[in-house]
């Protein structure tokens, strides 16, 4: 899996190309947390390149969004397809999450 993360402002929106699933659900985890450390938490996960995600994909956002939550903030993600969208919705942890049409709008959700 390739991960690509960018710098737009003071936010990094961090874009993993390939399906969050096995050990890569570890290294997109491991890029969010050093994103939100280096820009105060202040991330966007941008899931256009994601087809799907599986249990462990899932537990790693989850374990994310959780650590991002001690500082009063959610994880915001953008760009879902409507399969990883129902994905969330199905597993009841879409609430724990901040949600957007694309990159662009979650970034500005930070102004």
């Amino acid at each position: 899996m390739e991960i690509e993360v960018r710098q737009c402002g003071a936010v990094s929106v961090v874009k993993p190309i390939g399906a969050i699933k096995g050990s890569d659900a570890d290294k997109v985890a491991a890029t969010l947390n050093e994103a939100i450390r280096v820009n105060l938490g202040r991330v966007v996960l941008d899931a256009s390149s994601v087809p799907m995600i599986d249990s462990q994909g899932l537990g790693a956002m989850v374990g994310v969004t959780r650590e991002l939550a001690q500082s009063g903030k959610p994880l915001k993600l953008s760009a879902m397809s409507e399969t990883v969208r129902q994905v969330f919705e199905l597993t009841g942890i879409s609430p724990l999450f901040e949600m957007f049409d694309d990159a662009n709008s979650a970034v500005r959700s930070y102004l």
